[in-house]
């Protein structure tokens, strides 16, 4: 009887082993598996300033040239932790826009905190919005310096206009300053 069932733990034992091993080749490693697909490989937490338009916001949509200029704080790398410091993202934007929808494409740069010993980065953007629930999303990729070929996103929602600012022509809208709802992310496909 001893036998039997020392037989029966060992072909349990055996097969506790095979599907964990079989669940190991099927996902791969732990670690491996953490790693694939889209990373944040830097990222900040926060990001205010302000997108000043000319010839200004109206409630008829016309041409307009936007510069985006938002302070970065709080920022971290998924290869060095956090990074102490204020870094910058400027961005000369052009579109079609009016106080109902904005529709901007540009470029950027982001020069990131001293701190974090990284080149700036630069690359394409388009800022976007509002949503329903007033929400911009500026979204891009990064196309030299740091982080190449990654993409880069965030949304902000508006805090302030310029004062006397309506939307009418007489009143345009030609400063909104903004603050951020989603961290600012830089992020590789690592699969």
């Amino acid at each position: 009887m001893q036998t039997y069932t020392t037989q029966r733990m060992i072909h349990a034992a055996a097969a506790v082993a095979f599907a964990a091993a079989a669940t190991a080749v099927a996902i791969g490693s732990p670690a491996k598996a953490a790693t694939l697909g889209w990373s944040t490989v830097e990222g900040c937490t926060s990001a205010m300033g302000s997108v000043s338009y000319q010839p200004g916001l109206t409630n008829v949509a016309r041409s307009e040239t936007g510069t985006l200029s938002v302070t970065l704080a709080g920022c971290s790398s998924l290869y060095s932790g956090s990074t102490p410091g204020t870094g910058l993202l400027t961005a000369s934007l052009s579109g079609t826009s009016s106080t109902a929808g904005v529709s901007q494409r540009g470029t950027f740069t982001i020069n990131w905190p001293a701190g974090s010993g990284l080149n700036p980065s630069n690359g394409t953007l388009t800022l976007t919005g509002p949503d329903a629930a007033g929400h911009y999303t500026a979204g891009g990729s990064i196309t030299s310096g740091a982080f190449p070929g990654a993409s880069l996103g965030t949304a902000f929602v508006v805090t302030a206009v310029n004062p006397g600012a309506t939307g009418s022509p007489a009143h345009p809208v030609t400063l909104q300053q903004v603050t951020n709802t989603a961290p600012v992310q830089v992020q590789r496909n690592m699969g």
